[in-house]
């Protein structure tokens, strides 16, 4: 449409002229045909000088010179232009441009694109490009690839993924914030690993990911963003049949993660420790997430409280029962009428817990000691899983609620033993799996952690969007109604970044490319590879032809039109 427009005008122009001329005092026919042809040619040359007539271009190719490139790569790849993006080297006969798409502009004619370096920078991927050719550096050593955790809650276990390159022999540890080791492991033959670590307080954190060679020298690094979001605290109920340490370090667990808890022990002659003795009734059931027993409360119940304990777990209550002993008839019966058909359970052996090995840290380390209790109800999920891949314990649904038992008798050993993360992450797995569903409103879905000085695109947000960096900066975020309503945003600075979403805050970690050069190189690498391939041209594409000689000879043109219009006036005024 907007390239009709100039013809439109200048048509429209020349027909009003040449009404004007046939208006009286008509010139003389030869004059008047004179002055109509002029004005035509006039017209013309103002329209090619506006769009002048395109020429065939030279297909060739063109040479680019991205980070890392060096003179001997540019040499061996005959091309009909060199250009070098500005991360690339001052490198001689290269012409350097401002961006990609600039020297695309430049050279309108090219065929094909050849890339030399590390590859292209995000901002240059978009542009409209040609078949890519790509001749790589040789790929980086060091910390190519890092998964970060999703938001936590206190308490959870998480796991790092990450991938090492051109390094074979070399080891990765994981530090917390205060420096401290929790995790190493070596590479597979794919150099990948996965080290894995529990969350602490709330807020956001960072663990540190290392690379070690033989010597223990560091090789690279990368930071590890942990996000750690409070939740609605939980509320638990203990049920005691005798005090025991199993007791006493699942309350101290419960009291680590924030939960709201209530404990009651049995001591014999009617008699409870632990906080006010409350009813096992519809009201305060109703208040609990999960309600914890072992095999003697259990058996101890009276047919009012079980019955009240069903109705609460149809209604979303989770409920889950723990061995500290041998299972007797009233036991085997209150799991019967909740779905739990168990065998079993007179004998007692070690399992191995399935989890990371921490350094020092062996099968034996992560050993408990469970009932053999098997649970051969066909709709039973298990609860816990042991290192040989067999089940430890199960849950199954009731309802809106769930009941496990978990017939482990020694998890405090863990504590004892130093390793109270992996006790833990045990009771965090089995609250997560049996417990009331929460109602904590999810917070906006983003990722972990992205590149500063480069295109963030955030999608499933809220309006208003807003970037807050760490000095309090604010950056309001446009949505684009074309790309269903995502957001971007271009931080230059590294560190934590707050992105606002209608009120709701989430955190995310923004790595300096130069601090994380392997890793980042590699991406460059990997997205450069997958813009090769494609079909050159086989046609050069037409060039817009130059402007100056339409320019010139419409000037000529009006010039003379003029000078005859004003000799016809001056012809008019004499008569």
């Amino acid at each position: 449409m907007m390239s009709w427009l100039p013809l439109l005008v200048i048509v429209l122009a020349v027909l009003l002229g040449s009404l004007r001329f046939a208006l009286a005092p008509r010139p003389s026919a030869p004059r008047l045909a004179g002055l109509l042809v002029l004005q035509l040619l006039a017209a013309v040359l103002l329209y090619f000088t506006l769009q002048p007539p395109a020429r065939p271009g030279h297909a060739g190719t063109l040479l680019v010179a991205s980070a890392g490139a060096d003179a001997a790569a540019l040499a061996s790849v005959p091309a009909a232009a060199v250009v070098r993006l500005p991360e690339a080297p001052a490198l001689r006969g290269a012409t350097p441009v401002p961006d990609l798409a600039t020297a695309l502009r430049q050279h309108p004619g090219t065929r094909d694109v050849v890339i030399v370096g590390q590859g292209l920078p995000a901002r240059d991927r978009d542009a409209a490009l040609p078949a890519v050719r790509f001749l790589p550096n040789a790929a980086p050593r060091g910390l190519v690839e890092l998964q970060a955790p999703p938001l936590l809650a206190p308490g959870a276990s998480f796991n790092v993924h990450a991938r090492v390159q051109g390094l074979p022999s070399a080891r990765v540890e994981l530090l917390d914030p205060a420096g401290h080791r929790v995790a190493i492991a070596a590479p597979d033959k794919a150099g990948r690993v996965t080290l894995g670590a529990s969350a602490r307080d709330v807020g956001d954190v960072l663990f540190a990911l290392r690379v070690l060679d033989e010597r223990g020298q560091v090789l690279d690094q990368l930071p590890v963003p942990v996000r750690v979001r409070a939740i609605t605290a939980p509320a638990l109920r203990l049920l005691a049949g005798a005090p025991g340490p199993e007791l006493k370090y699942l309350q101290r667990w419960a009291t680590d993660i924030g939960a709201n808890v209530q404990t009651s022990m049995l001591v014999g002659g009617g008699l409870q420790l632990g906080d006010a003795p409350a009813a096992l009734d519809a009201a305060t059931l109703a208040r609990l997430d999960l309600l914890v027993l072992d095999e003697r409360r259990l058996a101890a119940l009276s047919a009012a409280q079980r019955n009240a304990i069903s109705t609460a777990v149809r209604a979303g209550l989770g409920v889950l029962v723990r061995t500290s002993g041998a299972l007797d008839g009233n036991a085997r019966r209150a799991l019967r009428e909740w779905g739990l058909q168990v065998r079993g359970g007179d004998q007692t052996k070690p399992v191995a817990l399935q989890g990371a090995t921490n350094e020092g840290q062996d099968a034996t380390a992560l050993s408990v000691e469970r009932f053999s209790i098997d649970i051969s109800s066909p709709d039973v999920v298990p609860l816990l899983v042991a290192a040989d891949g067999s089940a430890i314990g199960g849950w199954r649904a009731l309802g809106l609620g769930r009941v496990g038992l978990l017939p482990i008798t020694d998890s405090y050993a863990l504590v004892l033993a130093g390793h109270a993360g992996a006790h833990a992450e045990l009771w965090n797995a089995v609250l997560s799996s049996l417990a009331r569903p929460s109602t904590n409103v999810p917070p906006p879905a983003l990722p972990a952690w992205a590149w500063s000085g480069e295109r963030i695109s955030l999608c499933g947000l809220k309006a208003p969007v807003s970037v807050i960096a760490e000095d309090e900066s604010r950056t309001a975020l446009l949505p684009d109604p074309a790309a269903g309503g995502c957001v971007a945003a271009w931080p230059q600075h590294a560190g934590w970044h707050r992105i606002d979403a209608a009120g709701q805050q989430e955190s995310l970690l923004l790595l300096d490319p130069a601090k994380a050069a392997a890793m980042h190189a590699q991406q460059m690498r990997e997205a450069t590879l997958a813009l090769s391939g494609g079909v050159a041209r086989t046609a050069p594409l037409p060039i817009p032809g130059p402007r100056w000689p339409w320019l010139l000879g419409f000037v000529i043109v009006a010039t003379a039109l003029w000078w005859f219009e004003r000799r016809r006036t001056v012809q008019s005024a004499s008569a």
